[in-house]
């Protein structure tokens, strides 16, 4: 039996720069991994399963499932294991849980099954699983480019300490970026100072900003008052991805943990990592 951890992401800027063709959108992002995980138990079986608790979600549905098919697809080798998932990361929050948890198992996988696959292929597969998956196979600092498949891993890391907010809303990022119009498309020229600034944490989270923002306050009211609340006790907040998760810099004031208390948000403390 093996235990892993899966840790979630927080986008430090997202940017809008084109549409295409197939639906999708080309994005310009800051990825980084922070100390929110959850915790996976794998373990023998003659059949691979995947169990995922609190939430009771099918395991067809399940995308640590769907990337277990997908390396016996391209294979031939039937993983023979149960996958537990214990869920810590919230869902439908643009903390990336899922797709976390789809690199995680498919990284052991192949490790234990003594590496059919190389380097290459894993982010082929992670790529044909969700836009965020191949940026967990590695995790740390990254921009992400494309639909956020094409990624510039960074050879350091923040560390500062962040918190998130969580309204408890899930929210499907299909159904924001459907709703992206013209006008809010940015030029890559002018986002690329942000290149500039990946050397400095605090000048870097001054400029950066998330396109979808605008669309998410619109359609979730109570993301709306989660970040109008955290503006008015003198913080900067950012939606994570297509949210419903805001996160800032720093530690939460006492009175700031009374509101997410009353209006039953959950407060997550957390590190960049």
């Amino acid at each position: 039996m093996e235990k892993l951890k899966s840790f979630a992401k927080v986008n430090i800027g997202l940017w809008i720069t084109g549409k295409r063709a197939d639906g999708y959108h080309e994005i310009y992002t800051v990825f980084h991994t922070i100390s929110l995980h959850d915790e996976i138990t794998i373990k023998y079986s003659p059949s691979t399963r995947v169990i995922t608790y609190p939430y009771r979600i099918k395991q067809e549905e399940n995308i640590v499932f769907k990337a277990l098919k997908k390396f016996e697809e391209w294979t031939g080798i039937q993983p023979e294991v149960e996958v537990e998932i214990y869920k810590k990361i919230p869902l439908g929050a643009g903390l990336g849980g899922g797709s976390s948890n789809a690199a995680t198992v498919l990284k052991y996988v192949n490790n234990i099954y003594n590496n059919p696959l190389e380097e290459k292929e894993l982010f082929e597969i992670a790529k044909s699983l969700g836009a965020d998956v191949p940026f967990f196979l590695k995790g740390g600092l990254a921009v992400g480019e494309g639909i956020g498949d094409k990624l510039r891993f960074l050879d350091r890391r923040f560390n500062e300490k962040i918190f998130i907010v969580y309204p408890d809303v899930q929210i499907s990022s299909g159904e924001i970026y459907r709703k992206v119009t013209l006008e809010m498309l940015t030029k890559k020229e002018d986002i690329h100072i942000i290149d500039s600034l990946l050397d400095d944490f605090e000048k870097l989270f001054e400029k950066a900003e998330n396109t979808l923002s605008r669309i998410v306050e619109e359609s979730f009211p109570e993301v709306k008052e989660v970040l109008n609340t955290l503006k008015f006790f003198g913080y900067r907040p950012l939606v994570s991805g297509s949210g419903s998760s805001v996160f800032t810099v720093g530690e939460p004031a006492p009175k700031l943990r009374k509101v997410c208390d009353i209006k039953g948000w959950r407060l997550i403390e957390t590190t960049l990592l």
